[in-house]
């Protein structure tokens, strides 16, 4: 079985806004680096009724069913997106659960992303930005994994030409719901991460 192999990128909040709330996501505002962590998927079409994930690798425990790659598929299926197709994706888990790296979200991005750039999805440009908006707030940043600033009305703005830095990412043996830190959540900030580009021109790895 010929498999597509792609890279999922982990990302870091360098900073991070919460400007309100719609009836299922946060707003967010947030100035995002991407590093060398990744995860790798491996994609390949398959003659089944059903969608076939599997979640392997270090990373890889405690990954429900309804994880956002589900999610995914689920939302393509039921928009006849995939043309009644079905796939296999194997996803090897390089990215600690629950610890802010954007990891889930990255894995629906990617393997969208895959799915327009192979033209096995033919969508315009504001149903893919409805679709990852009903997976995660920040799934939207995966498609280009540049760093950026995402802006609550979804602009986003690329850095250029940036510095380079090596980061260690420290993970403790415990992780934290964005979900449920996100719940907690009951006053706003409406203020802008208002930062000139070139203050932010770093690029982590």
């Amino acid at each position: 079985m010929r498999y597509n192999k792609i890279k999922s990128h982990a990302k870091i909040n360098l900073a991070l806004n919460i400007t309100g709330k719609t009836k299922s996501l946060h707003k967010i505002e947030s100035i995002i680096a991407f590093v060398s962590l990744h995860d790798e998927i491996l994609i390949t079409k398959i003659k089944s009724k059903l969608h076939n994930i599997i979640f392997n690798g270090k990373f890889s425990k405690n990954i429900g069913k309804n994880n956002t790659v589900s999610k995914l598929l689920e939302i393509l299926d039921k928009k006849n997106l995939l043309k009644n197709n079905k796939f296999k994706i194997i996803i090897n888990k390089k990215i600690p659960n629950q610890a802010g790296l954007g990891g889930g979200s990255m894995n629906a991005a990617n393997i969208l992303g895959y799915f327009v750039k192979k033209k096995i999805i033919k969508i315009k440009k504001d149903e893919i930005l409805k679709i990852t908006k009903l997976i995660g707030s920040d799934v939207i940043l995966g498609l280009n994994s540049k760093n950026s600033i995402l802006k609550t009305n979804n602009e986003i703005k690329y850095f250029n030409n940036c510095k380079k830095y090596y980061i260690l990412i420290v993970k403790p043996n415990f992780g934290c719901s964005t979900q449920e830190i996100y719940s907690n959540v009951t006053k706003y900030n409406n203020r802008s991460l208002i930062i000139p580009i070139k203050e932010c021109s770093i690029l982590i790895i």
